[in-house]
């Protein structure tokens, strides 16, 4: 059997912020949080991870000069919340106001509910939640790494089934700097 021979791939540099974006896409999230008297504040991000299945942890990257930085780490809580196609429009929101100056629930559209465990709040209507406690922080160089214990996970029954269940939901909605686009299943693991 001849031997396989690859096609010469001609490499380049990449320098600064740019080496994140070849870990790219990846689901873009409403984060919820709120300062100690309970006003909340909500961000988008896309910097995030599961950690360990036991305890249940998760981890999520917030840049120190972020105003959400600062309430998550005072209050020490935040829920996940993971959303899908229609709200777009609350992703870029979210994403493009700082809720020092602004209230981006009402800037983006949406409701508010109470969480069970944790106390910022829920997005209305989103396919699912992970409220979560923090319980380290790490210094990342301009970004903090929230790791953080999952008290409760929920996700909506027609959306989830051990996986995202397309097209209900339309989930995960991926982030590429500024780009959105959705999950696409190509096929199963065999």
């Amino acid at each position: 059997m001849p031997k396989k021979t690859n096609p010469q791939i001609n490499y380049k540099t990449i320098t600064g912020r740019d080496f994140a974006a070849l870990l790219h896409p990846r689901p873009a999230i409403l984060v919820t949080c709120c300062d100690t008297s309970g006003v909340s504040n909500i961000l988008t991000i896309a910097w995030h991870t599961p950690l360990s299945y036991d305890p249940p942890l998760v981890g999520i990257s917030v840049g120190v000069t972020r105003y959400s930085h600062s309430l998550i780490s005072q209050v020490g809580e935040f829920v996940i919340n993971i959303v899908d196609v229609s709200m777009i429009d609350a992703l870029k929101t979210c994403g493009q106001y700082t809720g020092e100056l602004d209230d981006k629930a009402s800037l983006a559209n949406l409701s508010l509910i109470p969480a069970k465990k944790v106390r910022p709040p829920l997005i209305a209507g989103a396919n699912g939640y992970l409220e979560c406690l923090v319980e380290q922080e790490v210094d990342a160089g301009d970004h903090t790494f929230f790791i953080a214990k999952v008290l409760l996970a929920q996700a909506a029954e027609t959306a989830f089934s051990n996986m995202w269940v397309s097209p209900q939901g339309n989930i995960p909605l991926c982030l590429q700097r500024d780009q959105y686009g959705i999950y696409q299943d190509i096929g199963h693991k065999d």
